[in-house]
């Protein structure tokens, strides 16, 4: 993954800096939990590259390689389906937990076999932090390999500028680049 470490600060206006990546992982016959509305089924292997931005928010870059392209796509379709049915799976969480039923999700922005989407509310802990978020989640696929990309803006204390989702095709560009690169770079 260490292509990343330039091409993440240079696509968003965020300054974001690459921490140490962690262990290649087997993770054969379990799911990784994205958030509360998504997994990734079925990877062979999964790798997280953490990153810092100038604000102070965390992201995680993560590399789930599959042990075929079909494997890949309906894991990548899977995290799309349940993306899309975000706002609904959060409310169900949000009134099961008596939380203030305010979840919000959108789809900010597509490319081939890429997605963006987009979710504020008042998170419940768990999975995610309580209190009042924004969560972004960016994805791509190809060949036997996803990319997720996710950071969180939590409410309260960070005096930062909102993330601007108009850059959102910029970064869909950058995983998708990042999956079309020679074997190794990502």
């Amino acid at each position: 993954m260490t292509a990343v470490r330039s091409g993440l600060a240079a696509t968003t206006a965020e300054s974001w800096t690459a921490q140490t990546a962690g262990p290649v992982r087997d993770v054969r016959g379990h799911d990784v939990a994205l958030n509360e509305c998504a997994s990734v089924h079925d990877a062979a292997t999964w790798q997280q590259q953490p990153y810092l931005s100038g604000a102070g928010n965390p992201a995680v870059l993560e590399l789930y390689i599959f042990g075929t392209e079909a494997a890949a796509d309906t894991a990548y379709e899977q995290v799309t389906s349940g993306m899309s049915s975000c706002q609904a799976t959060s409310r169900a969480l949000q009134s099961a937990k008596h939380v203030n039923t305010d979840a919000a999700a959108q789809q900010t922005a597509t490319a081939p076999k890429a997605a963006a989407f987009e979710r504020s509310w008042t998170g419940v802990e768990g999975l995610s932090a309580a209190g009042t978020q924004t969560n972004h989640l960016y994805l791509a696929a190809a060949g036997t390999s996803v990319l997720v990309l996710h950071f969180d803006e939590l409410g309260g204390g960070s005096s930062a500028a909102p993330y601007d989702v108009h850059q959102d095709p910029n970064v869909l560009s950058l995983l998708t680049n990042l999956l079309a690169g020679p074997a190794g770079t990502h």
